[in-house]
């Protein structure tokens, strides 16, 4: 009795099997040893693809242009020592230094920069908050957004691209 159930069980395991086999066969193409390691060596270089092309779309130059004219509008809160709206600003500092985010050392530097900036401004040092503030907008890429551009009504902008604005409709 246990025989019979036995066989019928291989026989059970047998057709399964070959019904698998033949099932895999049609919806998949059958791959040789080549391909399959050709198609792993195509996966593992493009592994990266997806933060490269992130970069390629503009992520860190679309962080620069939002949140570079925002930091750098509080010259005049500096230069008055007015502590409170620099505190305020606390996120958009930690945003512009995702900027860096691609340079290790630079974005040590500049995260570094804007901490010791807000702790001071905490500390209520004016001095050294003028000081750290310098140092930190005195990087060349803020060049561009410390010169005003003259835009006509109809300008374009990065942020009006699919949006249907112009520079003046913001």
């Amino acid at each position: 009795m246990a025989r019979g159930r036995l066989s019928s069980a291989l026989v059970l395991v047998a057709v399964a099997s070959l019904a698998l086999k033949s099932i895999t066969e049609v919806f998949v193409a059958p791959l040789s040893r080549r391909d399959a390691l050709q198609a792993t060596g195509f996966s593992m270089t493009t592994l990266g693809s997806q933060a490269v092309w992130a970069d390629a779309q503009g992520e860190p130059t679309a962080c620069l242009i939002r949140y570079g004219p925002q930091i750098l509008k509080l010259k005049d809160a500096v230069d008055a020592g007015d502590l409170e709206t620099i505190l305020k600003k606390e996120p958009k500092f930690k945003l512009l230094n995702s900027y860096w985010r691609n340079d290790p050392a630079l974005f040590e530097k500049y995260s570094t920069l804007s901490e010791k900036l807000l702790e001071a401004a905490d500390e209520g040092k004016k001095d050294e908050v003028k000081k750290l503030y310098q140092e930190y907008t005195s990087d060349s890429v803020f060049e561009p957004l410390k010169q005003p551009i003259k835009r006509n009504k109809f300008t374009m902008t990065m942020f009006s691209y699919g949006a249907g604005k112009s520079y003046n409709d913001a």
